[in-house]
């Protein structure tokens, strides 16, 4: 693999996570869910808020497209290694199936700003407000949570075998796996972000794409 494509996927795993920060502390910018009605009925008239939410999404999608650059990135990487071809797709459908949880959830999140804002909606009620979001948490934290576990798992078992990686980023990779396991908590998703960042780091210094010492 060139060093222009690795490079290219050190550029997209970076650019993945800080996306992902700015565009969820803008879109998930909303009332706690046991806020009084008020709250909610104040937010879903406020319209700076809900354009922040709005732009907020569109970074997050962004970011689940970089992702996808990311993934086709690895799975070359892996297979130019001869990384086991099922195992290989395994990580790369999985992957998959995260950036589209994660676009699809940020939708729902944001879908009555959405529908507000570009549409002709009229304002939520405090209920629809509080509820309609949780689906699309749901949708990103579990669903999306789970298909990323299952990515990271596979992957960093493929970069120990074959060494695309240093040994200790396949390990790091092992602990972001569980992390995802756990993502319905929110904090524990945090080491799959770290993991990313510093995989686009070691992916841009190590532009040449050479195979590290395989794991034993």
């Amino acid at each position: 693999m060139n060093g222009i494509s690795s490079r290219l996927g050190g550029l997209t795993a970076l650019l993945f996570p800080i996306l992902i920060a700015i565009g969820a502390t803008m879109a998930f910018d909303q009332p706690d869910n046991d806020a009084p009605d008020q709250e909610w009925i104040d937010y879903v008239n406020d319209d700076g808020k809900l354009v922040r939410a709005i732009v907020g999404g569109y970074l997050i999608i962004i970011a689940a497209l970089l992702f996808l650059v990311f993934l086709v990135i690895m799975y070359q990487r892996l297979r130019a290694a001869n990384a086991d071809a099922t195992w290989s797709m395994v990580a790369l459908v999985a992957g998959v199936a995260y950036s589209v949880c994660v676009m699809v959830g940020v939708i729902g999140v944001i879908v009555i700003a959405g529908g507000q804002k570009l549409g002709s909606a009229t304002p939520a009620t405090a209920d629809i407000s509080r509820w309609l979001p949780q689906l699309g948490f749901g949708v990103i934290l579990l669903s999306g949570g789970m298909a990323a576990a299952l990515m990271l798992a596979v992957m960093n078992t493929l970069i120990l075998r074959t060494g695309i990686l240093p040994a200790w980023i396949g390990y790091f990779g092992y602990l972001a796996a569980i992390g995802m396991v756990a993502a319905a908590i929110f904090i524990p998703m945090l080491v799959f972000f770290l993991y990313m960042l510093v995989v686009g780091i070691v992916l841009l210094v190590k532009g040449d794409g050479a195979p590290a010492m395989a794991a034993a």
